[in-house]
């Protein structure tokens, strides 16, 4: 593989026999002098993170004695930002490594092609989501070695206009201790925020660190760390050590604000026995004091708040938070909500809530404020075990990137207008019929339906044999209904009186759904093994249909 512009060569590898190892060998060179081998033992009994530095623009072959790699690419150059990482992966016929085009890669079966996902294998909640210097970054959960949860590393990846992505270097990794002993405790880098300032960004996260089982001997704490340039980071600080007397262990994911002369804080946890969103109080941003529970749900069976957001919007505060391990009547699991109100001296007093997103594949949504816009992604979930693995396939991705309004004492979500961009061909425009596409190759489009009237309707969204997704509107109201998979059963039912306009999106696997300009959003995956799409609409009154238009929607991996 020849470095190009790059300097650096990490790699993940772990021991398969005894004195695995990665060595790197560099091809002779004819108009300098020999360049050295390279060796490093891989681990014993995790992932070891190898960084190797290369030369740039130069030949080197890698070997990979008794070892598996999980990840492998080049960084390490000065314009990263632009460049992104560049990976690398293993031939399994010769053992090469080479560099898959990006677009050839996400242009697989169940990949997305205009929503985030990491380049393979697992992510979960968006982390550290803010703007500095020029571009919008998303730091995340990462499992960097199988398409399944483990224990946490932070990816990162960056844009100039919050569709296209670069991936940038693993970020964070779990602690030492974790790592070797992987059959006895887990945890590592969980979820956290960032704080952009005009000449660094502040960061908050919590570091887990407990029993296979989580119990009352789990340690959850906030630490902090600085960066001026967004690769480089300083070292971590410890900044909350214990939760405040009477809460749960479950004591994670911070959140923070300024607002007029201080710092807030929002934690997920529980008290005696009821979810809550605790808040914290800071006067320099590492010194904090706990206040009060922000937020109590006296809903039952919350074990606790996870990725809690607080946020000024519209001349209101906003709160909103992830209920875990709840069912609702519906059925649907782990739903996230929002909370509108005011904060008086410290104190939240709730307005009105409402579901975040009524999917239920939308969890640990995470928002942040750039230029008079409140943005938010939320991570796109598989709580029904519906992940179909396969090689180097990855599990989880993000939604499109969200602005959040509230109007009308409800939460008001629509896609960036940034999104319009990857607009492609129009295979369908039409009014006052029902219309069938069958095979939209690649299926990744978008359809927008305008009503004029209220009507019952189907539209089928999704199918793979006995398999489908629709979404429904009748006497029952609107909902999305899959057959033949986990979710079927599950009634993913939306809060709108009536249905004047929707906004689909299909993107493989994911089906991502707005309401009213906003009213109602929801996300549901669905898995295929189809190489196409379809979209068919049959309404009970075909006049009340005023607009459809059906289009191709472009990949973002270039």
């Amino acid at each position: 593989m020849n470095t190009e512009q790059y300097t650096c060569l990490e790699i993940f590898a772990r021991q398969t026999a005894e004195d695995g190892k990665v060595a790197v060998f560099p091809k002779k060179p004819t108009d300098a002098e020999e360049l050295p081998v390279m060796e490093q033992a891989a681990g014993k009994t995790y992932h070891a993170w190898l960084k190797f530095q290369v030369q740039p623009h130069t030949e080197y072959e890698i070997c990979c004695d008794s070892c598996d790699v999980s990840l492998c690419y080049l960084s390490g150059n000065e314009d990263i930002m632009e460049t992104g990482v560049r990976y690398l992966e293993r031939n399994p016929a010769d053992g090469h490594f080479h560099a898959p085009g990006q677009a050839v890669w996400y242009g697989r079966r169940m990949r997305e092609a205009y929503h985030f996902a990491p380049w393979k294998n697992w992510m979960n909640d968006p982390n550290g989501l803010c703007w500095f210097r020029g571009y919008y970054h998303m730091f995340y959960q990462f499992n960097p070695h199988e398409q399944k949860w483990s224990n946490m590393y932070w990816g990162h990846a960056v844009s100039q206009d919050l569709i296209h992505w670069r991936h940038l270097p693993v970020v964070l990794a779990p602690q030492d201790d974790i790592l070797e002993r992987p059959d006895e405790i887990k945890g590592g880098a969980f979820s956290g925020c960032a704080v952009a300032l005009e000449d660094e960004v502040v960061f908050y996260l919590t570091r887990h660190k407990g029993p296979l089982q989580d119990c009352e001997d789990t340690v959850e704490q906030q630490w902090m760390m600085r960066s001026r340039d967004m690769i480089h980071f300083s070292e971590e600080k410890c900044v909350i050590e214990y939760p405040p007397a009477g809460t749960s262990f479950d004591f994670r994911d911070p959140k923070v604000i300024r607002s007029g002369a201080k710092w807030y804080m929002v934690l997920g946890s529980a008290v005696e026995g009821k979810g809550a969103i605790l808040l914290y109080e800071s006067d320099d941003m590492e010194h904090w004091e706990y206040a009060a529970p922000l937020l109590l749900e006296n809903r039952e069976k919350i074990r606790c708040f996870e990725c809690p957001d607080f946020m000024e919007l519209d001349g209101s505060y906003v709160a909103t938070g992830a209920w875990m391990e709840h069912r609702d009547e519906y059925g649907r699991y782990q739903m996230c909500r929002y909370y509108i109100g005011n904060l008086c001296n410290g104190n939240f007093e709730r307005v009105s809530d409402g579901w975040f997103d009524f999917g239920s594949n939308c969890y640990a949504m995470q928002s942040f404020e750039h230029r008079g816009r409140r943005i938010s992604i939320g991570w796109i979930s598989d709580f029904y075990d519906e992940h179909t693995a396969y090689e180097n396939g990855a599990c989880g991705s993000m939604t499109i990137p969200r602005e959040l309004h509230v109007r009308n004492r409800k939460l008001y979500m629509t896609p960036v207008q940034e999104i319009e961009v990857l607009k492609g061909n129009v295979l369908y425009e039409g009014r006052k019929e029902n219309v069938t596409l069958d095979r939209i190759d690649g299926n990744a489009y978008r359809a927008e339906v305008i009503f004029n009237g209220n009507t019952p309707f189907t539209i089928l969204l999704g199918r793979d044999g006995e398999k489908s997704i629709s979404l429904v509107n009748d006497q029952d109201g609107l909902r999305i209904l899959t057959k033949r998979v986990n979710s079927e059963g599950v009634c993913f039912k939306a809060d709108v009186d009536e249905v004047r306009e929707l906004e689909i999106y299909v993107d493989g696997r994911t089906v991502e759904i707005y309401v009213n300009k906003g009213e109602a959003a929801g996300t549901k995956v669905f898995y295929s093994s189809r190489e196409d799409g379809c979209f068919a609409l049959c309404a009970g009154s075909q006049e009340k249909i005023e607009r459809i238009e059906v289009a191709l929607m472009q990949s973002i991996w270039r």
